[in-house]
């Protein structure tokens, strides 16, 4: 028999809960515009986080200021944006670009997708009739054979097929939304997910975290417009 290598792929998305916390007296119905910055991540961990980020924003109805347009205005202004923001840096920045809040994050863990081959046996059993020859004598002296079920037998056989397993990647992502104004930290959002690349679930993530951040903010909207600002 010929071996066959099997393929087994997870073409689906997995992920963690979402892990999401809103500043309680940020007033998010003034947040229109964002400053996209660029995601930090380990070597060879995938790249682009912020651009899936700011796709779901704008789904979301906010104006996204992308990163290539607002890295080209930070160094011509030469502004560093690495490390530490200080609330300086992130005021110059607003007036500067017209924003609000920046966007920035980290891809805080990563693994590849992988192929490991393994080997599973099949095993078989068969089984096939067995007949006697069953002789009866006739009142005429003449005889008649017959085959008659007399049985079955039992055959068990087995082959061993190399298997192709492919392990999802696995993404851990953590974003967050900086006021221009304070440099304060007004949201921030982690989880972890594994797809069948690493874009797929960076997508995912961003979805899920965007998705919660606007239905949270929203909430907090109302809220706060129901309670006197005295009482915040």
């Amino acid at each position: 028999m010929h071996k066959k290598l099997i393929v087994l792929a997870a073409f689906f998305f997995s992920a963690c809960a979402t892990n999401t916390v809103l500043s309680p007296t940020y007033d998010f119905s003034g947040m229109k515009r964002i400053g996209v910055l660029a995601f930090s991540s380990p070597k060879g961990a995938v790249k682009g986080a912020e651009n899936v980020f700011a796709k779901y924003f704008m789904q979301a109805g906010y104006t996204v200021v992308e990163r290539a347009q607002l890295e080209k205005v930070l160094a011509e202004e030469n502004i560093s944006v690495s490390g530490y923001l200080s609330p300086e840096t992130t005021k110059k920045i607003g007036e500067i670009l017209g924003v609000d809040v920046l966007l920035t994050g980290q891809i805080t863990s990563y693994s590849p997708s992988q192929t490991t081959v393994t080997s599973v046996t099949n095993r078989r059993m068969q089984t096939a009739p067995v007949y006697r020859t069953q002789t009866v004598a006739n009142p005429d002296g003449s005889v008649t054979q017959s085959q008659v079920l007399a049985g079955v037998t039992t055959t068990n056989s087995a082959d061993t097929v190399p298997v192709a397993v492919t392990i999802d990647a696995k993404v851990g992502v953590i974003a967050k939304l900086i006021d221009v104004q304070t440099a304060e930290v007004v949201w921030i959002g982690s989880d972890t997910g594994s797809s069948a690349n690493s874009l797929d679930a960076v997508d995912s993530l961003a979805k899920g975290l965007v998705k919660n951040f606007v239905k949270q903010a929203q909430k907090q909207q109302k809220l706060n417009a129901k309670t006197p600002a005295a009482a915040r």
